[in-house]
C-alpha cells in the first residue's frame, strides 16, 4: 500500500515537473515572439494527469473512485482520438461507454449529491476530450481558449446529468431516449447561441472520410451524431445487462452484431453512393485562390498594406489566365477600410484598377472594416466609443469583418458582414460592456466594442457568370447557417480564412476537413483562401483537391462546377434537431409528472 502510494506520487510529481517545465517555455517563447506549436497539448496532458492524480479523492467517496475516475477518462480519451481522425474514428462509437458506467454506479448509489458527484466525473470526461480535440485554440488567446475549453466542458455535462436524472425518476428505457434527445438537443442548441462552440459536435467527427458520410446530404451532421449516440447506449446497455448477469457472454457476443450492423450499414451506403456519384459538369468556371501566407500574431498586422497589396497582386499575375474567371483572396486581407466609402479607399481603388485589366473577372476578398457614426445619428447596440482624455470630443465606431467582390460589371461593391462570430475573438456575450473585457478583444485582435457588426440575411455574390456564397472562416463550420446561402441561390462556395491564429497543428486541418461537410451536404463546389493554412479546392463529393501546404505562399488554379440543384438537407434544414427538441421538452415534463407522482404518493 505504502509502495503503491509512493509510486503514484512520484509519477504526478514528475507530471507536474514537466508541466511546470512547459509553462516556464511557454513564457519564454512568448517574450520571444515565437508561437508555441503544440506544447500547450503537452502542458495539458502533464499538468492534468498530476491534477488527477493529487485529487483523485475529491471525486466521490465510494470504494470503487479510482475505477471510476479512471473510467471517466478513458471516456475522455476515446472521445478525442475518435474524433476526426480516419484511424480510429471507430473508438467514437464506444466513447461514452466508460463514463456511462459511471453514471450506472452514481444510479444505483443512495447517497444525495450524486448529481454534483456525477458532475465531477463528466466535466473530467469532456475536459479531456476538449482539450485532446481543440487545445489548438488556446495558441490564439491563452485566456479566451483555456476559458472555453472549460465553458464548453462544463455545458457538455448537461445532457448527462439530465439523463442520470430522468434514470432516477422514471426508467432505463425513458432514460435511453433522453440520453440520445438530450445531447441532440444541446447539440442544436449550441448552434444557435452567443456562445456557441459546435465544433465538437458528434457528426463532425467523420468529416475526415467523406466517403462514409455521403448521406449527410439528406440528415446533416446530426444523422452522424445520432449515429454514434444510438451505437452508444445500444452497446452501453448490452454491458450493462451482462455486468448485472442478465445476459451470458455469449449472448452479448450475438447482440453486438446488432450495433456493428448499424455501424456498418450506413458506411456501405454511403460508400455505394460514393463511387457510383455523377458529377454535374455542365458549368465549369475556372478560379485562383490566392494564400499570401502572412503569420497572423506577428506579422500580419505589422507590414505595410501597400506591400501585402504587391505581394497579393503578383501571386495573382503570375496564376492567372484569360480564362479565370473569379480571384479568391483570404479573410482580412486589408485592415482600416472604411465600408461607407470603399470607392475611396487606396486598396480598393488598386484593386479595381487591377481588376479592369481582366473584363471577365471578379475578385472576391475579406477585408476588415467600419463605420464612421457621428455623435447625431443612430448607432448600433454594440458600437465602441473612443473618446479623448475629458471626453469632449467622441467617435462611435461600428467594425466588421466582411467581404467584397470587385468587378466590371458595375461600380457597386457588394458588401457581407460577418454575422458568425468567434465568442471570445469577435464578441464578448454578456459581458462584453464591461471594460475589462472589451480591451480583452481587442488584445485577441478582434472587435473593439462588444462585438463585430452582423447583418441578419445571408449574402450571395452575383455576376452575369454566377452566384457564390463568400463564407467568412467561422460561419463554415454551422451546416443550417450554409444552407441559407444555396437557398439564396448560391452555385459554389467560398470559404476565406485566416487559420494561421492556431500555428501549424490540428485546428487548421480541423477547419478544411469541416467544408467537406458543407460541400456533401449541399453538394457544393467549395473553394479556400486561407492566409496562412491550408487553401484547397473541394468537389461536391466531398474530396479535397488541388491544396497548399500549410506555411507557403502560393496561388492554386483549378476548375469548379457550378450547380443548381437543392439537396434534401438544404431544403428541410436539421430535421433529426427539431425532433430531438420536440422529444426532449415531452421527457423532461413526464419526467417531472412522474416525480411529482412518486413524491405525492410518498406523502
Amino acid at each position: 500500500m505504502w509502495k503503491s502510494r509512493n509510486i503514484k506520487y512520484s509519477i504526478a510529481a514528475f507530471c507536474l515537473i514537466v508541466a511546470i517545465y512547459l509553462a516556464y517555455d511557454l513564457y519564454t517563447l512568448y517574450h520571444e515572439q515565437t508561437l508555441w506549436g503544440n506544447r500547450l497539448l503537452w502542458f495539458w496532458i502533464f499538468s492534468w494527469t498530476a491534477l488527477l492524480i493529487f485529487t483523485d479523492k475529491f471525486f466521490s467517496d465510494l470504494p470503487q473512485n479510482k475505477l471510476l475516475v479512471f473510467a471517466s477518462c478513458l471516456s475522455g480519451l476515446l472521445l478525442g482520438v475518435g474524433f476526426m481522425n480516419k484511424f480510429t474514428f471507430l473508438f467514437i462509437f464506444v466513447g461514452f461507454l466508460p463514463l456511462l458506467w459511471v453514471e450506472n454506479v452514481l444510479s444505483k448509489h443512495n447517497g444525495k449529491n450524486t448529481v454534483w458527484v456525477l458532475f465531477k466525473f463528466s466535466f473530467n470526461t469532456f475536459f479531456i476530450w476538449n482539450i485532446l480535440s481543440t487545445w489548438w485554440i488556446q495558441n490564439s488567446s491563452l485566456v479566451a481558449g483555456v476559458f472555453g475549453n472549460i465553458l464548453n466542458s462544463i455545458f457538455m455535462c448537461i445532457p448527462i446529468i439530465l439523463y442520470h436524472i430522468t434514470k432516477k425518476n422514471v426508467n432505463q428505457r425513458s432514460a435511453n431516449y433522453a440520453f440520445v434527445s438530450y445531447w441532440l438537443t444541446f447539440e442544436i442548441g449550441h448552434m444557435t447561441w452567443d456562445l456557441s462552440w459546435p465544433w465538437l459536435t458528434l457528426g463532425n467527427s467523420f468529416a475526415v472520410i467523406p466517403a462514409f458520410i455521403q448521406w449527410y446530404e439528406i440528415s446533416g451532421v446530426f444523422g452522424g451524431s445520432l449515429w454514434v449516440l444510438l451505437v452508444n447506449i445500444i452497446v452501453t446497455n448490452y454491458y450493462f445487462l451482462y455486468q448485472d448477469n442478465k445476459i451470458t457472454f455469449n449472448t452479448l457476443k450475438f447482440k453486438l452484431i446488432f450495433p456493428l450492423i448499424l455501424i456498418l450499414f450506413p458506411i456501405i451506403t454511403s460508400l455505394l453512393i460514393y463511387y457510383s456519384f455523377v458529377f454535374n459538369t455542365e458549368n465549369q468556371i475556372e478560379i485562383v485562390s490566392i494564400q499570401p501566407n502572412y503569420e497572423p500574431h506577428y506579422k500580419k498586422f505589422t507590414i505595410p498594406q501597400n506591400k501585402q497589396f504587391a505581394h497579393l497582386i503578383e501571386l495573382t499575375q503570375n496564376t492567372i489566365t484569360d480564362s479565370t474567371l473569379y480571384v479568391v483572396m483570404p479573410e482580412t486581407s486589408f485592415r482600416n477600410i472604411e465600408a461607407n466609402k470603399l470607392q475611396k479607399s487606396s486598396i480598393i481603388q488598386g484593386l479595381s484598377s487591377f481588376v479592369k485589366n481582366y473584363p471577365n473577372l471578379n475578385l472576391i476578398l475579406g477585408i476588415s472594416s467600419y463605420i464612421r457614426y457621428s455623435n447625431e445619428e443612430p448607432k448600433p447596440d454594440h458600437i465602441y466609443t473612443y473618446c479623448n482624455e475629458d471626453k469632449s470630443f467622441c467617435q462611435y465606431i461600428d467594425s466588421h469583418n466582411s467581404a467584397i467582390q470587385i468587378n466590371n460589371e458595375s461600380k457597386e461593391i457588394p458588401y457581407y458582414k460577418k454575422s458568425k462570430l468567434v465568442p471570445g475573438a469577435e464578441s464578448m456575450p454578456y459581458i462584453g460592456n464591461l471594460d475589462l473585457f472589451k480591451g480583452l478583444i481587442l488584445d485577441m485582435g478582434g472587435a473593439p466594442g462588444l462585438s463585430l457588426g452582423i447583418q441578419n440575411e445571408r449574402e450571395v455574390f452575383k455576376s452575369k457568370t454566377s452566384k457564390i456564397a463568400p463564407m467568412i472562416c467561422y460561419e463554415s463550420v454551422f451546416g443550417n447557417y450554409v444552407t441559407g446561402y444555396t437557398n439564396k441561390g448560391a452555385e459554389a462556395f467560398f470559404v476565406i480564412t485566416n487559420d494561421g491564429w492556431w500555428d501549424n497543428t490540428v485546428g487548421h486541418r480541423q477547419h478544411m476537413y469541416l467544408s467537406s461537410l458543407r460541400a456533401i451536404e449541399n453538394r457544393r463546389y467549395v473553394v479556400r483562401s486561407a492566409n496562412s493554412g491550408i487553401s484547397c479546392f473541394i468537389n461536391s463529393r466531398g474530396d479535397i483537391y488541388n491544396s497548399s501546404n500549410y506555411d507557403e505562399s502560393i496561388a492554386l488554379r483549378d476548375n469548379i462546377y457550378l450547380i443548381q440543384e437543392i439537396t434534401f438537407y438544404c431544403k428541410y434544414g436539421d430535421l433529426i434537431g427539431r425532433v430531438s427538441i420536440l422529444l426532449s421538452i415531452l421527457l423532461f415534463f413526464s419526467m417531472i409528472a412522474k416525480g411529482l407522482r412518486k413524491e405525492n404518493s410518498n406523502n
